[in-house]
């Protein structure tokens, strides 16, 4: 812009200087272009040290959030490497948890069997035991008088 506002300035003096020109209106003119340009390089001045300080900042916060984004990428890797071992962890437990409730299922079924062997075994023998013991006292005789002892022989 200042190379533009000098040009200008250099193009206006020499045109003067040229044509001689010597009309005040004309000289008015070009003395207020002059100064509106001057008003225009120093707005856009102004403007131009606004918008380095905008980007200045807007590069600092952008540096921020950049660190803050790389700080919980970097964390989310970790607690997803975590989450993951974890996982794992528990899915071996859970493994391991279901083939021990697999062996104490199928030892509780052969217990049950056992146990349904055995009390039909005792069902059995205590009906052998209760025809036995009827059949005992159908065939050996009442004594008569129960008061009556009988001595033993001595030899």
């Amino acid at each position: 812009m200042k190379k533009i506002y000098l040009l200008l300035l250099v193009t206006l003096f020499a045109g003067l200087g040229l044509t001689s020109c010597k009309d005040t209106k004309q000289i008015s003119d070009l003395q207020d272009q002059a100064r509106r340009l001057e008003n225009q390089l120093q707005k856009e001045r102004q403007e131009n040290a606004e918008l380095s300080s905008y980007r200045f900042s807007m590069e600092s916060q952008f540096k921020r959030k950049n660190e803050d984004y790389v700080k919980c990428q970097e964390d989310g890797k970790d607690n997803f490497e975590s989450l993951s071992k974890k996982y794992g962890e528990l899915g071996s437990d859970y493994d391991k948890l279901q083939s021990a409730y697999k062996s104490l299922n199928e030892a509780n079924d052969a217990s049950k069997q056992m146990s349904a062997r055995v009390i039909v075994d005792l069902e059995e023998r205590i009906k052998q035991i209760k025809n036995s013991e009827v059949l005992e006292v159908k065939s050996t005789p009442k004594p008569s008088n129960p008061r009556i002892k009988r001595k033993k022989r001595r030899r």
